[in-house]
C-alpha cells in the first residue's frame, strides 16, 4: 500500500468560484491537464494506491464571509464527488472559508459526516494573518476537539522584494512559508496547547531540518519537541534532505507525497523511488509509504 498525502485537484468550477481559473499553469503543473482516468493509470503504473487532495494555493479566502463559504462548499462538494466515485483511490483534506470563523467552524461540521474527509487543510498564512493570530484560537480548539489532522500549504506569499522575480516565490518562497508557519505555531505552543491536533508540514518542513542547531541556540530544546510533534511529507527528491529531515525529525514523522500535478511523469515516480536511496530499513519505508498515514488519517487498507 503507497499513500500520497501531498496531492491536489482544481476542478474548474471551484477555480472560477475563486476567481484562479488561471491555476495551475501548464508550466508550473505538467500533469495539471490530465483526466481523471489519465491521472489513476500514472497512479497505477508507479503504485500509488490513494492519494489525499487538498487545495494547495487555491484556498477559499475570499473577502466576502458568505463568498466564501460558498466557494469552500463547492470546493469541497466537488471534492467529496470524485472520492465518491472513487472511494478506494481518493480521499481529502477539506479547505475551509478562512479568516471567517463562524462560517469555517460550520463548514467543519458539515464535512465532517463524510467518510472521505480524513482532516482539513490551511495556507501557511490566510491573507495578511499569520496562524498565530489568536482569532484561529476557535479553529485549533474545535480541530483538538475532534483530534483531526491539519495540513499546511504554502499560498505563494512571496511579497518581500528578494523574492521578487525568477519565480523565487514559489522555488524557495514555498519552502520558507513553510517554514515559518510551523515555528510560528511553535512559538505559539499550539502543539502543547493543541495536543490532540496533528500538523503534518509539506516539504520536508521547509528549512527547518537545516537549520535545527540554529532554532535550538535561539529558543532551547522545547523547539526541538514541538518540532518533531509535527509530521512532515517527502516532497523534495533529495536524499541529502531526506536523511537531513530523518536524522532533525525521525523516520516515524514522515508520510509520503509527490505534490502532484507540479510535477512530470518520471518526477512523479522519482518521488516514490528517491526514498529508496536512504539508508531506511524495510519497516521504515512501509511505515513512510502507507502505515503512518493509515494510522494518522484513520484510513483502512
Amino acid at each position: 500500500m503507497i499513500i500520497d498525502v501531498h496531492a491536489h485537484y482544481y476542478p474548474q468550477p471551484y477555480m472560477e468560484a475563486i476567481g484562479r481559473a488561471d491555476v495551475p499553469s501548464p508550466a508550473a503543473a505538467p500533469l495539471g491537464g490530465q483526466s481523471i482516468e489519465e491521472r489513476l493509470a500514472l497512479m497505477d503504473a508507479v503504485g500509488v494506491d490513494r492519494q489525499i487532495l487538498s487545495v494547495s494555493q487555491a484556498q477559499p479566502y475570499l473577502a466576502d464571509a458568505r463568498d466564501a463559504a460558498a466557494a469552500a462548499r463547492l470546493g469541497n462538494d466537488l471534492y467529496d464527488e470524485l472520492c465518491q466515485r472513487y472511494p478506494d483511490r481518493f480521499s481529502y483534506f477539506a479547505a475551509l472559508p478562512l479568516a471567517h470563523m463562524d462560517e469555517s467552524l460550520a463548514e467543519i461540521e458539515r464535512v465532517s459526516a463524510s467518510r472521505h474527509v480524513v482532516g482539513y487543510t490551511i495556507g501557511c498564512s490566510i491573507g495578511d494573518l499569520q496562524l498565530d493570530d489568536p482569532i484561529f484560537t476557535p479553529l485549533y480548539e474545535e480541530l483538538d476537539r475532534r483530534s483531526s489532522t491539519l495540513f499546511l500549504h504554502p499560498v505563494g506569499q512571496g511579497r518581500a522584494s528578494f523574492l521578487a522575480g525568477q519565480n523565487l516565490a514559489w522555488s524557495v518562497g514555498a519552502t520558507f512559508e513553510d517554514t515559518a508557519a510551523a515555528l510560528r505555531l511553535v512559538y505559539a505552543d499550539v502543539p502543547s496547547r493543541f495536543a490532540r491536533m496533528s500538523i503534518i508540514v509539506p516539504h520536508l518542513g521547509g528549512t527547518l531540518p537545516f537549520l535545527l542547531s540554529r532554532l535550538v541556540r535561539k529558543g532551547g530544546e522545547s523547539v526541538v519537541a514541538a518540532l518533531q510533534s509535527f509530521y512532515y511529507d517527502t516532497v523534495s527528491g533529495s536524499p541529502d534532505a531526506l536523511r537531513c529531515t530523518c536524522a532533525s525529525f525521525g523516520a516515524d514523522r514522515l508520510l509520503f507525497g509527490t505534490d502532484y500535478p507540479f510535477c512530470d511523469a518520471e518526477e512523479f515516480a522519482e518521488h516514490l523511488r528517491y526514498l529508496n536511496d536512504v539508508a531506511l530499513s524495510p519497516s521504515e519505508l512501509d511505515a513512510i509509504h502507507a502505515t503512518i498515514a493509515e494510522e494518522l488519517l484513520h484510513l483502512t487498507s
